[in-house]
């Protein structure tokens, strides 16, 4: 990544920065003033918030994010690193973690009493050079949201186990006029992933770190994938619009009854639910038959400590993090943030909706992260994803094209 110091080109990030503490005035005299940045909004972390204050009187926790929520808050983060005013705790995103540490603003959290809860796979997804410096306490694994009703008016009732199989039944909801399947502009080639975990597993090594290393390219290793993908736009069963839509549109569509199946996971189900659909989650369709299922996941991101930080400040953000390693912070967390925390000697309440996914993707660990495997330009290479494939769906540029894009941009990072 190495674009901490290029202040100016994300300059316009800095004015996306809210500060959102409710609290202030006399009641906060004399207490501790603890700043977190997080990836999402205040009411999503309001529950922890409180729970934490009200068990930690003397400690007030000055909250912000971004106007963006997740989409700004990588750039933001940069931006707040580059001018020394990164906040006490704040989400480290896997892609960031090696530039956070090489600029030597995120805490060594390795021998820290609160980490002895987390499980391994979490603790790793966080390392550099065998030492820990995130704390992340929830996975994730994307799936397949599908609305129950649409599907069977054309005899299906579950997600196809196989990319052909689910565009064939993208074909016979295009039939009776059903719009079938939509992906956001910036998280284009969601199957992509699960191709390259499956892949990379019988590979018995990460595909992606080998374009990391050097011994294979994007062109080599992602042509092929980027092809599939393609066959649903090729065959008029995705829009070429996907170039465009935001994650909101697809999140409306799908919500209003007029799209079959979209990209999701537990964090959509209270849309859902208020909405009144007949939904269900299901596997993301993979390349062959027998192939072992993938979803695109990770542990989420993690809660960092700013290294710089010392004194009451320090002290306030070691007792957040002890905190949220808690029953009562993991359960005000998993309900504000609607995400599923993995925490040993947790017991998460999964929604029913959801659970078979959970049993197929994050309880066997059967996630993949592309970015992950890269040390160098993370957060630009998974964008350029996004940018390229953006043009492949205009028909712009090919799917082999686009993999050589990718090797090109590779070479611009250190």
């Amino acid at each position: 990544m190495n674009r901490w110091t290029k202040a100016l080109a994300v300059v316009a990030a800095a004015s996306m920065l809210v500060p959102l503490s409710a609290c202030g005035g006399d009641s906060d005299a004399g207490k501790t003033k603890l700043s977190f940045f997080a990836n999402n909004t205040q009411t999503t972390y309001q529950k922890v918030i409180d729970e934490f204050e009200k068990q930690n009187p003397d400690i007030v926790i000055d909250f912000s994010t971004t106007t963006g929520a997740q989409s700004g808050y990588q750039q933001t983060l940069q931006t707040r690193v580059s001018g020394g005013q990164l906040a006490d705790v704040y989400m480290v995103p896997p892609e960031a973690l090696s530039d956070l540490v090489k600029s030597g603003m995120v805490k060594d959290l390795t021998d820290e009493p609160f980490m002895e809860k987390i499980g391994e796979s979490n603790k790793n997804a966080y390392s550099v050079d065998g030492k820990v410096y995130g704390m992340a306490i929830s996975a994730y694994a994307t799936v397949m949201a599908y609305n129950k009703d649409l599907l069977a008016q054309v005899g299906y009732d579950e997600i196809p186990a196989t990319w052909d199989e689910f565009l064939d039944m993208c074909q016979k909801l295009q039939d009776a006029g059903i719009t079938p399947y939509l992906e956001a502009k910036d998280r284009l080639g969601v199957p992509v992933e699960s191709w390259l975990g499956y892949d990379s597993a019988q590979a018995g090594e990460s595909l992606d770190a080998k374009i990391d290393d050097g011994s294979a390219t994007f062109e080599e290793v992602y042509g092929t994938y980027f092809e599939e993908w393609y066959k649903i736009i090729d065959e008029g069963l995705m829009s070429s619009d996907v170039a465009g839509i935001s994650p909101d549109q697809t999140l409306s569509e799908f919500t209003s009854g007029r799209l079959a199946v979209m990209p999701s996971g537990p964090w959509y189900i209270a849309d859902y639910e208020n909405a009144k659909l007949n939904y269900g989650f299901g596997m993301i369709p993979m390349l062959n038959e027998g192939d072992t299922p993938y979803a695109p996941g990770y542990p989420d991101p993690a809660f960092g400590i700013n290294a710089k930080i010392s004194g009451k400040e320090l002290e306030a953000a070691e007792k957040f993090l002890t905190f949220l390693t808690s029953e009562e912070g993991l359960k005000a967390y998993q309900e504000g943030t609607g995400l599923i925390p993995n925490v040993e000697g947790y017991t998460a309440s999964v929604d029913e909706a959801y659970q078979s996914d959970y049993d197929l993707y994050i309880a066997t660990g059967n996630v993949y992260l592309n970015s992950a495997h890269w040390t160098k330009g993370a957060t630009a290479l998974r964008n350029e994803i996004y940018t390229q494939l953006q043009q492949v769906a205009t028909g712009s540029i090919t799917p082999t094209e686009a993999a050589a894009n990718l090797d090109t941009k590779f070479e611009t990072l250190s």
